[in-house]
């Protein structure tokens, strides 16, 4: 995953609004969001078994993991995206991650929402106030082309209807938060869905995640890039 666009508000009827749109060289393979783990559900890397996003079936909560720059050094280090299975399954974020290569990994819930930080040096954990957020490879609310146009975004769309996401399509329940995720994407610089080319190897955006945690439940909607009207699947309530 490369931008999280979060909304969280713990006095709102849903205090997690959350768009999130994955980057990933795109030969290699994936499964769509399902229950791959005991009481959770998202999307799994086939290569390392990990996932990039998950939600607990059982509580409000999800968690979701952007990858930072690989480290020096050593070929075989662990895949990151098991960070989020152990996460959300209770066992937390180990104390020592000096063989991971570096990351950020989210953890938002109805009433907080936090970040761990591995730059290869260092492992950081901060809470985020209420409020918009956006999160990318090289941090949360860093200056850079991509932040300032999801945070110009956020500004922009208001949260969906209260209980509209407890109902319809993804169009119907998101209102304006799909118009965010849906397009081709592009090589601009600040643009949230991608396509670039390394080496021969076609790098880009390939899925977007729409997320709402609340007292009442969690709404779940998902799309391979690119995503239209049409493309979209609820995956939970399902």
């Amino acid at each position: 995953m490369c931008t999280v666009l979060l909304r969280f508000d713990p006095r709102a009827a849903w205090p997690v609004l959350l768009a999130a749109v994955r980057d990933e060289f795109l030969g290699r393979p994936w499964d769509p969001p399902g229950p791959y783990w005991p009481g959770l559900v998202g999307g799994r890397d086939r290569v390392a078994g990990g996932t990039w996003l998950a939600v607990s079936r059982e509580t409000p909560v999800a968690a979701g993991l952007l990858n930072g720059p690989r480290l020096p050094e050593r070929e075989d280090r662990p895949s990151r995206g098991g960070l989020v299975v152990d996460l959300l399954s209770g066992r937390g974020v180990p104390s020592d991650v000096s063989a991971y290569d570096s990351f950020h990994l989210l953890r938002v819930g109805l009433a907080d929402a936090e970040v761990w930080s591995w730059d290869g040096d260092a492992l950081t954990h901060r809470g985020l106030p209420a409020g918009d957020h956006v999160l990318v490879n090289a941090g949360v609310d860093v200056d850079s082309p991509v932040v300032r146009t999801g945070r110009a975004l956020l500004a922009a769309t208001p949260s969906p209807d209260e209980g509209s996401l407890l109902r319809g399509t993804t169009s119907e329940a998101w209102g304006a938060w799909t118009a965010a995720l849906e397009g081709e994407p592009s090589a601009a610089d600040g643009d949230l869905l991608v396509r670039r080319e390394f080496d021969g190897r076609t790098y880009g955006s390939s899925s977007v995640t729409l997320l709402a945690l609340g007292a009442d439940g969690t709404r779940y909607d998902f799309s391979r890039v690119p995503a239209r009207a049409g493309t979209w699947r609820r995956v939970l309530p399902g």
